[in-house]
């Protein structure tokens, strides 16, 4: 019996591209593949967005998703250091416009401070001001872990880093059933003449 790894990833948003290069870095030997329908990755909701670096503020402290943001911001940022992409720790605000809006603002700096974000703090409206001069706020959550990222840059550098580690990424691939043959499962692509991927 071969101690040989396969993995077969079915997507090559973030997730997918991120998964396999940490797979990779795991198991050096291993045959990686990704699969993406589009001709090229990242090109949904991974590089449609605002670029945020998310640090836990909103999430409930000791959920799976708090830990993960947490963790997260930390290991993007080192990646980001390390690869040279472009990103900025900016920090960011929060804001209350009104007065019924308050004690949300408070349960986001309650659920930061416990998820252990540090430096958060609530700030007055000319304090906002002084960050932002076109925000009208009462108040506002100064968040100075959080940033910003250029998503199109990570999504290009991570397939560079998996077809470097000798990984493979098939484009233009949607795949539309799996199946189980034996001990391995197969994905069946649409795509002209495709043969299946084992």
């Amino acid at each position: 019996m071969s101690n040989s790894r396969s993995f077969l990833i079915v997507g090559g948003g973030l997730v997918g591209l991120a998964t396999a290069y940490r797979l990779l870095e795991r198991y050096s030997s291993a045959k990686v593949t990704l699969l993406e329908k589009e001709p090229h990755v990242g090109l949904h909701q991974s590089t449609h967005n605002s670029g945020v670096l998310h640090a836990g503020l909103y999430y409930a402290p000791g959920s799976v998703k708090a830990k993960l943001a947490v963790t997260g911001i930390k290991q993007m940022t080192a990646f980001c250091r390390e690869q040279k992409i472009d990103h900025e720790i900016c920090g960011k605000v929060v804001v209350a416009v009104t007065p019924d809006e308050l004690p949300r603002l408070d349960e986001l700096l309650r659920r930061g401070s416990a998820n252990g974000l540090q430096g958060l703090k609530k700030i007055d409206k000319e304090d906002v001001r002084k960050i932002e001069p076109h925000v009208n706020a009462i108040a506002a959550a100064y968040v100075p872990e959080e940033g910003i990222v250029d998503y199109r840059q990570v999504c290009d550098r991570l397939a560079g880093l998996i077809q470097d580690r000798g990984g493979e990424i098939i484009n233009d691939a949607q795949v539309v059933a799996l199946s189980r043959k034996d001990e391995q499962w197969v994905a069946l692509r649409q795509k002209q003449n495709s043969p299946p991927i084992l």
